[in-house]
């Protein structure tokens, strides 16, 4: 029982409702729930992680609302737990509803039904937990709100409701034994009725869980209750004849989740958790997270680290916003286990629901997917780093993104210029190599700088007239972890830098 095998990547999170958003009613199966894991065996996923809950359970809970409670599949679009849905809502929402509703009358649970597929595959099969998910919490009602959390609004009794402007004031209190209890009963729920290999706890959905000031302590009392949710796994294990791990989603830099009350790393000193990911939030995915700090934070432990990567790309904090492309799929893994995490970690990359199946295409995703096992095959392929920013900042913590890097002709002695730091994994050891700097078309003529990669000045190739400028970069001035890129100006008008990203395709 002490021997626990090692968490096998790449790890594949399933939210609770994709699979009912992409599978209608009339087709929803056994069959169909063994053909969706089968479509993963297929593009190389080793873990998957399947989500049982946002504010309801999308199975049968007997301790929990359903997600189709107050639902009547016959009535109109008005009735009361879809009223208050904005139009282009209310058929999307019927789709999912109707579909897990119909699966569970059918006697299948889909948890059930996939850990076993997943068994069946030799895929490492864990749950998720979603400790505190606010979808829909700025509506009045909505099929995603539990009778739990409305009555805790109701009451005045979310994290923050001195301000209460944005989800993140409306978040529950973590601090109330109520919530503890609530929680507590899926978790022992979910421990009995499935065979499960672990337990994530997804403290990142929404990942502010106390009153703004009150962290510290707040910390404390879910460290108390994670040596309930330990004990529960250890009981699990001995019930099904194997370990029941149990793993954490927390924030992406450890003082971060310190601050906020999610200690990864006290966790795992104290020998709660088996499995660390830190993860960005949504916002976007991050090229940066400092996985060597958290593997020395973590030195003296046994547990597993796990870098977790997004789906969206957003370079600029309420900057535009593109799904990842392979290559910065890529690059972001590449990044991860170069940095020291053993494995990868997929959040939000659906094949058919976010569209990767039409954007990259079936073939790209599971070569993707399958390279993204180690290190030396995920360096066969085109990469892209990026530099992007982390979303989640504990209340106090000052802004630090890099984009948008703007020379204001202060900041150094003249010639003026700024300065950017890309994280590349691994040195190539021949690769053609481009990096590509977006500059504000308001800015200066980016003919008219000078741009250098580790203090070799780098060729302007072209410069497009959205003001998008690419640079031959040569491949033996690259260093291994990350390059130190100079943009250094003269005179002219200042520059502001929107987009960095580079490019590297090895050479046979």
């Amino acid at each position: 029982m002490n021997n626990i095998p090692r968490i096998a990547g790449p790890i594949f999170n399933q939210d609770s409702t994709e699979f009912f958003y992409t599978h209608a009613a009339d087709i929803v199966s056994a069959e169909a729930v063994d053909a969706y894991i089968d479509r993963l065996k297929q593009a190389g996923v080793k873990t998957f992680v399947s989500c049982g809950n946002a504010q309801r359970t999308n199975y049968a809970s007997e301790v929990w609302e359903r997600d189709w409670h107050g639902y009547d599949p016959e009535g109109a679009g008005d009735q009361p737990v879809l009223k208050h849905a904005l139009q282009e809502q209310i058929a999307p929402f019927r789709h999912r509803l109707d579909s897990a509703k119909r699966l569970a009358e059918m006697g299948v649970d889909f948890h059930e039904r996939a850990l076993a597929r997943c068994r069946h595959h030799g895929i490492g099969a864990w749950m998720t937990m979603r400790m505190n998910d606010v979808h829909g919490c700025m509506e009045q009602d909505s099929p995603l709100l539990s009778t739990f959390y409305k009555e805790q609004r109701a009451a005045k009794l979310l994290r923050n409701t001195h301000r209460d402007t944005s989800w993140a004031d409306r978040s529950l209190d973590w601090e109330r034994p109520d919530v503890h209890e609530h929680y507590f009963k899926l978790v022992c729920e979910q421990l009995t009725r499935y065979d499960m290999d672990g337990l994530e706890l997804d403290w990142m959905r929404f990942g502010y869980h106390f009153r703004p000031g009150r962290e510290s302590v707040g910390g404390r009392v879910i460290t108390a209750w994670m040596r309930r949710v330990k004990k529960e796994c250890e009981r699990a294990a001995e019930r099904w004849g194997h370990p029941v791990r149990l793993g954490v989603r927390v924030p992406s830099r450890p003082e971060t989740a310190r601050k906020l009350g999610m200690d990864g790393v006290a966790w795992a000193k104290e020998g709660l958790v088996d499995v660390v990911a830190p993860s960005p939030f949504w916002a976007t995915c991050e090229f940066d997270m400092p996985m060597q700090e958290w593997r020395r934070l973590l030195e003296g432990t046994s547990v597993e680290l796990v870098g977790c990567l997004e789906i969206r790309y957003q370079p600029i904090p309420n900057g535009s916003a593109t799904m990842m492309t392979p290559e910065l799929a890529v690059g972001a893994a590449l990044s991860v286990l170069h940095g020291g995490a053993d494995q990868v970690y997929l959040f939000n990359y659906f094949p058919s629901l976010h569209g990767l199946t039409d954007s990259w295409g079936a073939d790209t995703i599971d070569r993707v997917f399958q390279a993204m096992r180690n290190v030396s095959e995920l360096e066969k392929l085109p990469r892209r780093h990026a530099i992007t920013y982390r979303d989640v900042r504990a209340p106090g913590e000052p802004l630090d993104n890099a984009l948008p890097a703007t020379d204001i002709q202060e900041d150094m002695p003249s010639p003026s210029g700024c300065a950017l730091r890309i994280n590349t994994g691994p040195k190539p050891e021949k690769a053609a190599v481009e990096l590509l700097l977006e500059f504000n078309p308001l800015g200066a003529d980016p003919e008219s700088l000078l741009v250098y990669v580790n203090s070799i000045e780098c060729a302007l190739k072209e410069v497009s007239g959205d003001g998008v400028a690419r640079y031959d970069v040569p491949c033996d001035q690259l260093v291994d972890q990350s390059q130190v890129i100079d943009i250094i100006g003269g005179e002219a008008k200042a520059f502001t830098i929107v987009r960095a990203e580079m490019a590297i395709s090895v050479v046979a």
